[in-house]
């Protein structure tokens, strides 16, 4: 039987940002992969999520789910939020036939390098995102759902698809010019497309940017700090002067500088909080009070490879511990992979509703 309890409502979401009290602990993933789509609606759609960074074709940007087909997977989940992105900023080479890419194959390692790239642009890059999320926005409000803005990732971007990884992290060190060079022009480009997310209407900015591994910081805290910071603050910035509830997503293990970062940055939520590299209990003890906690069910354990039994007890203990107080939303520590079996995902979405309730 569908109760208000089963149906998604964006205040629930919303209130537990804040630090308020909703109905029962919201769900909210920021991706669930096809396997899982498809169980949901009952056909092939793809992911929740396209991958704005295109591909090594003329595919510049590559357009998310229908927003009808993403309210349906909230209405069948009770999730609170749709979520859109642009997470990778699209910087582009022309060929010799002046055909445009995206870069997404580590090019931009020298200078020369990056004086070819060519940034991003309204006919590209900002005006197809812009209608996109004027859509999604517009079917959310018919059907009380949150439209969630995921962007913000200057440092991952930068490492993981302009740059290669250890080049990036020696220049890190040598040529810091070069790498404060390549986090304006991100910075730039995630800035203007959280202006233009928060004129259209979105309901939560979620700054992801994965900054740590399993031990700490790709690098050590006080440089990274000293060039991630501001430029962290600038994106945030623009959400916050909106009065949107901000989240920040960053894997790894983030215990070093949840003080001297994470909270300073005066977030109003944190995910996905691995398990493998943090302490959920402890960080709902030490900043419970002030930082709604978002994820830590186990992608690599009983969600994936366990029984539908297992997960329901994991996501028990979880409530039992972490729904006290308000301010945790119950997901993942990764999103909706599709070696998770659609009957524990299941399990996950209903144990949450048996014992989520306040």
């Amino acid at each position: 039987m569908t109760t208000d309890l089963n149906r998604p409502n964006k205040e629930r979401l919303l209130t537990t940002l804040r630090g308020g009290m909703p109905d029962r602990v919201p769900n909210y993933e920021i991706l669930i992969e096809a396997r899982n789509v498809k169980a949901l609606l009952g056909h092939d759609a793809g992911t929740t999520m396209a991958a704005s960074r295109g591909d090594s074709g003329e595919a510049l940007y590559a357009p998310p789910l229908a927003p009808e087909l993403f309210a349906e997977i909230c209405q069948k989940t009770g999730m609170d939020a749709m979520t859109l992105e642009s997470l990778w900023a699209p910087l582009k080479w022309r060929d010799e036939k002046g055909g445009l890419h995206v870069i997404n194959d580590h090019r931009l390692n020298e200078w020369e390098d990056l004086e070819k790239a060519i940034l991003p642009d309204e006919k590209h890059d900002f005006d197809p995102r812009r209608k996109v999320i004027r859509d999604y926005v517009r079917v959310a409000k018919e059907q009380n759902l949150a439209v969630s803005w995921c962007t913000g990732a200057f440092f991952q971007c930068s490492y993981f698809f302009l740059c290669d990884f250890n080049e990036f992290l020696v220049k890190f060190y040598t040529d810091r010019k070069f790498v404060e060079t390549l986090f304006d022009i991100c910075t730039d480009y995630y800035v203007r497309m959280a202006e233009i997310a928060v004129e259209e209407g979105v309901d939560i900015l979620f700054f992801a940017d994965d900054i740590a591994f399993k031990s700490g910081t790709f690098v050590e805290p006080e440089s990274f700090k000293e060039l991630w910071m501001p430029r962290a603050k600038r994106i945030l910035k623009v959400g916050k002067d909106a009065g949107l509830p901000v989240m920040f997503h960053s894997c790894g293990n983030l215990t070093e500088v949840m003080d001297s970062i994470i909270m300073e940055l005066g977030l109003d939520a944190l995910n996905p909080i691995e398990p493998y590299s943090m302490d959920i209990y402890d960080i709902k003890k030490r900043y419970g009070d002030r930082l709604t906690l978002s994820g830590n069910i186990d992608v690599a354990g009983p969600l994936a490879f366990g029984t539908p039994e297992q997960v329901w007890e994991e996501v028990r203990q979880h409530m039992e511990q972490l729904k006290p107080g308000g301010r945790y939303i119950l997901s993942t520590n990764h999103s909706v992979m599709d070696d998770i079996p659609p009957e524990n995902f299941r399990a996950m979405l209903d144990a949450g509703l048996e014992f989520g309730v306040y």
